[in-house]
C-alpha cells in the first residue's frame, strides 16, 4: 500500500501496522537478532571499570541491544543509544554519594536532629496543602509559575485512583522499537508517593530543597529526573540530610575524593539543572501550545508515566528548534501512544536527530507521522532517523522499509545511531534506501542534550 494511503490514520494504528510482525512470515526470509560481544557495543565505555563490569554477552531484538551492568549498588540494564554511558556515569555518582555519606563532617551534620528535620520536610513535600497555609503572600508570583506542577500532580493522582498509568491510554499503545517484552505493569503503590512529590513541588521549592538536589545532580553530572531508582533515592537521601543539617552543595561535593567526581560535559544542558521543575513545565506547555497542540494532549504529555521531565524538555526543545516545519503538532499523538520508557526514548531521540539534521545539514519542510516521525525535505526526500543500537533484517524492518516505497524515485535516507548487519544494509539498499551507520546526528548523551 503506498504511503499516501496511510495518511489520516491514527499514529498509534500506523505504528501497529508498520512495526508489527506479519502473522505468517517465513523464518528463512529473515535473520535472527544477533547476540553481541560487549566490546562490540560498548563504544568508548570500558567493559570493566571502577565499581562496575559489563556482562560479556549482549542480546539484541532487531533494534536495541540490552547491556547488563553489574555493580556493588545492584544490577542495571541499559538499552538504546547512549544509555550504557549514562548508567556507568550514574554508578560513578553512586560511589561518590557513598563517599559523601561516609565523611565524618557529613555524618556529624546529618545527625539525629537533622534527620528529624528531614522527616518533617518529607511530610511537607507529601502534604503540600496542609503546609502551605502559613507561606507568606509575597511568594504569590512563585505559585503562579508553579501552578502547572500542581495541576499535573492532581491529574496524575486522579489517574492512579482510576487504576491507570498517568497519561497512558492502554487501548492505543504503540508498537515502536523499545517496547516492553511483557505487558505493562499496573501502577505500584510507590507511585503515589512520587505523585505526591510532584504535587508538592511548590512547597519543596519554597524551602529550596529541590534547587539543592538539582545542584548536587549537576555536580555529579547526572539527570536530576533519572529513571534509575537507586540513584534517585540516594540523591534524595543525601540532599535531605545535607539540607536539614545546614550543609551547602559546595561543601557536600568537596567531601568527594579527588578523581571520583565527573565534570559536566558540554553535551549536557544547564537548562534542566538550573530551572525549577514548575518553570520547566510552563516552558514545555508554552512551546507545545505554540506549535498548535491541544491542551488535553499537553496535559496528558506532562503527566505521562513514561516520560521524565528531562525527556519532556528535550522533546519540546527539539520541536521548538524545528521552527517553520509543518506537522510538528502531529507528533504529539504518536508521542502519547508509547507504552514503555524505551519507546519514549525512541521518540525523543528521533526528534533530537531530526533537529540536528534540520539545523546542521538541510532544512526540513515537514514532519510526517508514518509509523515513526519522518522528516520531509523541500525536494520531497524522506529522512528517517533510527536511534537504535543494532539493526538486523526482520519482518518489522521489512514492512516499514517497504511501506515508504511509493514506486517513485523519491530519495529515502536512513540514519542509524548504531550499526546494521550486512544483510539489513543490503536489503535496505535494494529497496532504494541510502543507509548511514553510526550517524554523526546520533544522540551522544541521554537524555540531557
Amino acid at each position: 500500500m503506498p504511503a499516501r494511503f496511510l495518511r489520516g490514520v491514527s499514529p498509534a494504528l500506523l505504528a501497529a501496522i508498520l512495526f508489527a510482525s506479519p502473522v505468517a512470515a517465513e523464518p528463512s526470509d529473515f535473520e535472527p537478532p544477533p547476540i553481541l560481544d560487549a566490546r562490540d557495543i560498548a563504544g568508548d565505555v570500558p567493559p570493566v571499570g571502577d565499581h562496575y563490569s559489563v556482562r560479556e554477552t549482549v542480546p539484541t531484538d532487531g533494534f536495541m541491544a540490552t547491556v547488563t551492568i553489574l555493580s556493588p549498588f545492584g544490577e542495571f540494564s541499559a538499552s538504546g543509544p547512549g544509555m550504557l554511558a549514562a548508567r556507568v556515569n550514574e554508578i560513578r555518582a553512586l560511589a561518590a554519594l557513598d563517599a559523601i555519606e561516609s565523611d565524618e563532617q557529613f555524618k556529624a551534620a546529618a545527625g539525629d536532629k537533622a534527620r528529624d528535620t528531614a522527616g518533617n520536610l518529607r511530610t511537607l513535600a507529601e502534604h503540600p496543602g496542609e503546609t502551605l497555609k502559613g507561606v507568606p503572600e509575597g511568594v504569590g508570583r512563585f505559585f503562579n509559575r508553579t501552578g502547572r506542577s500542581l495541576k499535573t500532580g492532581v491529574q496524575k493522582l486522579d489517574d492512579v485512583r482510576q487504576g491507570r498509568l498517568p497519561g497512558v491510554d492502554q487501548d492505543t499503545l504503540s508498537s515502536l522499537p523499545g517496547g516492553p517484552s511483557e505487558p505493562v505493569a499496573e501502577p505500584q503503590s510507590g507511585l503515589v508517593g512520587t505523585i505526591a512529590r510532584a504535587g508538592g513541588d511548590v512547597a519543596v521549592n519554597v524551602l529550596g530543597f529541590d534547587e539543592q538536589r538539582r545542584r548536587l545532580a549537576k555536580e555529579l553530572a547526572v539527570d536530576p529526573y533519572t529513571t534509575n531508582a537507586v540513584l534517585s533515592a540516594r540523591l534524595d537521601d543525601v540532599t535531605w540530610a545535607a539540607f536539614a543539617g545546614g550543609l551547602g552543595v559546595n561543601l557536600v561535593t568537596s567531601m568527594i575524593p579527588g578523581g571520583m567526581i565527573v565534570s559536566a560535559s558540554s553535551q549536557l544542558t544547564n537548562w534542566v539543572w538550573d530551572t525549577a521543575p514548575g518553570d520547566l513545565r510552563v516552558q514545555i506547555e508554552t512551546t507545545l501550545l505554540g506549535i498548535g497542540a491541544g491542551r488535553e494532549e499537553i496535559d496528558r504529555f506532562l503527566r505521562h508515566h513514561w516520560y521524565t521531565l528531562s525527556m519532556q524538555t528535550v522533546l519540546a526543545s527539539s520541536l521548538a528548534a524545528l521552527d517553520g516545519v509543518e506537522g510538528r503538532a502531529d507528533v504529539l499523538p504518536l508521542a502519547l501512544s508509547v507504552g514503555s520508557e524505551g519507546q519514549a526514548r525512541f521518540v525523543v531521540q528521533t526528534l533530537d536527530m531530526l533537529k540536528q539534521y534540520h539545523v546542521l545539514q538541510e532544512p526540513l519542510s515537514a514532519l510526517v507521522v508514518e509509523g515513526t516521525v519522518v522528516g520531509r525535505t523541500q525536494s520531497g526526500a524522506n529522512i528517517v532517523m533510527a536511534p537504535v543500537d543494532y539493526l538486523s533484517w526482520s519482518p518489522v524492518l521489512s514492512r516499514f522499509a517497504s511501506r515508504l516505497d511509493d514506486g517513485s524515485d523519491q530519495v529515502r535516507t536512513l540514519h542509524i545511531a548504531g550499526r546494521a548487519t550486512d544483510r539489513a544494509r543490503e536489503e535496505l539498499e535494494q529497496l532504494g534506501w541510502t543507509v548511514t551507520e553510526e550517524s554523526a546526528l546520533a544522540p551522544v548523551a541521554y537524555p540531557l542534550r
